[in-house]
């Protein structure tokens, strides 16, 4: 692990992210047509960025551009240089894609390795990973990235909650990757089930995917007496583990040997101040395949630029407080209303039906019902048809969304309100205090 690298001087950041970003620029330009002709619309070339603070001038990238230029529009090396393709589930009309170099894959899992051992882990250690379907990517890199540093490995199987919690006493785990929501959802069924904390030899659990609130840390570090950590981290970046929590737990430490990042207003696109609230932007600068320029994430953060008592002088940004593209996050999963409709329409033949998604809790884990509103007009068979176009349909779902959902036939008028005020998903309090 290279660790001078997250203590340079402000100055030296600049130096470093000033070189990095020239260089993804020219290559941008002169190898990915879309860049090109992004940055001539823009009225910007790549002599113009003259150092890092020029960034602003450069335009934005969204995930609507990744799916458009799927599969191959962004890659600025030839297919033979890539080694392995990712695509995921994404709201839009295609997935998101991104190709890696063995240049990538490396420094990817280096980028993850050095997050382990941030966060404590060592080759000593038995890490066991526990996440939903749609997180699989996610799930694959943590563990080449744990496996490098030399730990034991327990990938997440499709196995229920009590045989992860069997494996977790049977083999020692002693590290524990997973969501806040489903940390807490093992913790409960741990209890209903009565099995011993001697049973356990867990020593630190790592919270990925979601915001970990200072609630489920305390409860975690006091029930289970483990140290906590959180990370944050995007598919279309850097991987799980783009920012990260040091000992002092201070905010995450941002990969910035690897992204340079920025906060700017969700509407504007100007760039804030420091410690302002706002959406955060990444540009990557390691990534050979598939650079980002300034990469919309839709997450809303602060950023300090602050040494931390740990010494290191990477900028650390706030847990994220909310999304500002119209996403919602699921135990880590990202869904639209956009991606939802499609299966709609694919499922009714290009016949778009009103639907709300009601979220509830269940054992702290978040679940989705689909309320569809289906009449006589669209659907004519009888009832035992229409119970199982829901039941292949939820099968149909669960595979497209990473997540399983129930689908609930209703009347347009109960879900009315909520489709007239634009909005796609709301919690069970809400749906059920204005219903």
């Amino acid at each position: 692990m290279n660790k001078s690298v997250e203590y340079l001087t402000p100055d030296q950041w600049s130096q470093w992210h000033t070189e990095l970003l020239q260089s993804t620029v020219n290559r941008a330009f002169s190898r990915v047509p879309f860049y090109r002709q992004r940055m001539k619309d823009s009225g910007v070339r790549p002599e113009d960025i003259g150092s890092v603070e020029d960034i602003s001038k450069l335009p934005f990238t969204t995930r609507d551009d990744i799916s458009d230029n799927y599969p191959y529009g962004l890659f600025s090396v030839p297919l033979r240089d890539i080694v392995r393709i990712h695509a995921l589930r994404s709201g839009h009309a295609n997935p998101v894609a991104r190709g890696l170099t063995a240049q990538d894959l490396q420094k990817r899992t280096s980028l993850t390795a050095r997050f382990f051992q941030i966060s404590g882990v060592g080759p000593d250690d038995i890490v066991q990973i526990c996440l939903d379907p749609g997180m699989a990517l996610h799930g694959q890199e943590l563990k080449e990235g744990a496996e490098s540093i030399g730990a034991l490995v327990i990938p997440p199987d499709p196995v229920s909650t009590f045989t992860r919690l069997r494996i977790m006493s049977d083999f020692k785990t002693t590290v524990l990757v997973t969501t806040p929501s489903y940390g807490l959802h093992l913790f409960e069924v741990f209890n209903e089930k009565n099995m011993s904390l001697a049973a356990l030899n867990l020593k630190t659990v790592i919270f990925i995917g979601e915001t970990l609130s200072d609630e489920t840390r305390a409860l975690f570090q006091q029930e289970l007496d483990v140290e906590t950590r959180a990370a944050y981290g995007i598919f279309e970046a850097s991987g799980p583990s783009m920012a990260y929590e040091c000992q002092c737990k201070c905010g995450l430490h941002l990969a910035m040997d690897h992204v340079i990042p920025e906060i700017v207003d969700p509407e504007s696109g100007k760039t804030l101040p420091e410690g302002q609230k706002g959406e955060l932007v990444v540009t990557t600068v390691t990534a050979r395949a598939n650079p980002l320029i300034r990469f919309r994430t839709g997450d809303v953060t602060s950023i300090t630029r602050e040494k931390c008592e740990c010494g290191r002088t990477t900028w650390r940004m706030t847990p994220v407080e909310a999304r500002c593209d119209g996403l919602l996050t699921v135990r880590g999963v990202k869904i639209s209303s956009e991606q939802v409709q499609k299966l709609i329409l694919d499922r009714t033949g290009g016949t778009a039906l009103p639907f709300l998604m009601v979220l509830h809790k269940w054992k702290h884990l978040t679940q989705i019902e689909i309320l569809l509103a289906i009449d006589e007009t669209i659907f004519t068979g009888s009832l035992p048809q229409l119970h199982h176009w829901i039941r292949e349909s939820e099968e149909i779902f669960q595979e497209a969304l990473g997540i399983s959902c129930r689908i609930r036939p209703v009347e347009f008028d109960s879900i009315k309100s909520f489709i007239q005020d634009r909005r796609f998903a709301v919690d069970e309090k809400a749906f059920y205090s204005l219903s």
